[in-house]
């Protein structure tokens, strides 16, 4: 090596770990060798120990790279963040910091660009995003689909959308008013003649209204007298005066609708008179007992009130009220 200037040698690409270097050892003022081996562990000794603190700016791109394992980026101090900044044409901004304090927690500078998200179980990916991004609906509108079980055009194209059948008769116009509905010839909903008020007369009927009215009569007459007799509400009097007149007496307190039947049983009345008493109350709002002179005659009384007493109606035959 003496013998050639340095600029003369062979230059050496690829050191091998047994080649040899030249340095000056300060410490003892004199020159030594060192192989490329000691050289390298010497040099990865130096760089392992530096502080991250003591690390100046460069003046070139950096890369951090490893072969094997992870990069930990590690603040260890209590609630520390750890912050990304860089320039932004002149201006340093701070373009990412994650808060150490906050579990972590993310801020951005600006807009983050991805793929998709994971939230928690949920995932949402770019064709869902744009879905959003061009929505114009309000929070209230989505709201309104709460609750909704399955396709909603689905369950609308199953609805009727105009009103057929039975309910054509009523789409447009109002029906009269307090009158039974009914299906008429055509099979449409439509209003019969029959109020509301007299639908109403019907509640509390048991039982098919004809077949009661068959089975009642007129008059069941269900006593025969021949002889004075004082006759209490609901009496049906068969009177025999062919034996001689009599009196039948009205009851002394009765109830407003209570009624009393005589009926001439042997057409005897014109020669043998039937007295009806009024036993202190007025009859057709008179004073005067009632005497019946006309064969074949029967009436029933009905009681109202004191002020006009017992009210006659004529149950069979001819009978002349004037005479009663």
């Amino acid at each position: 090596m003496a013998d050639s200037k340095i600029s003369a040698l062979t230059a050496l690409s690829s050191p091998a770990n047994d080649d040899e270097f030249v340095v000056v050892d300060t410490d003892a003022g004199s020159t030594k060798r060192i192989t490329f081996s000691n050289l390298n562990t010497a040099i990865s000794s130096v760089a392992t120990s530096i502080a991250a603190d003591n690390i100046t700016t460069g003046d070139a791109a950096v890369t951090i790279a490893t072969s094997s394992g992870s990069i930990t980026i590690d603040a260890q101090a209590g609630d520390t963040d750890i912050i990304f900044k860089g320039t932004d044409n002149t201006s340093d901004i701070t373009a990412l910091t994650l808060d150490m304090s906050e579990a972590g927690a993310a801020a951005f500078n600006s807009t983050v660009t991805a793929t998709g998200f994971i939230i928690g179980s949920a995932s949402i990916d770019e064709t869902e995003l744009e879905i959003l991004d061009g929505a114009t609906l309000s929070t209230t509108e989505l709201n309104y689909v709460d609750g909704v079980t399955s396709a909603i055009q689905t369950q609308l194209d199953a609805k009727q959308a105009t009103i057929t059948g039975s309910a054509t008769t009523i789409d447009t116009e109002s029906l009269t008013a307090n009158r039974a509905v009914i299906s008429n010839g055509s099979q449409k909903i439509a209003v019969s003649a029959t109020t509301d008020t007299e639908l109403g007369y019907v509640s509390g009927v048991t039982s098919a209204i004809q077949t009661q009215l068959n089975t009642k009569s007129h008059i069941n007459y269900n006593l025969t007298k021949t002889a004075n007799y004082t006759a209490v509400a609901g009496d049906k009097i068969l009177c025999d005066t062919s034996g001689g007149a009599f009196t039948i007496t009205l009851p002394a307190s009765p109830s407003a609708g209570d009624e009393v039947h005589v009926l001439d049983a042997t057409a005897s009345f014109d020669s043998n008179n039937l007295t009806v008493g009024r036993n202190s109350k007025k009859i057709q709002g008179a004073t005067n007992d009632l005497t019946i002179t006309t064969q074949n005659t029967g009436i029933g009384l009905v009681f109202y009130n004191d002020t006009y007493g017992w009210r006659v109606l004529v149950d069979a035959y001819d009978v002349d009220v004037t005479e009663l």
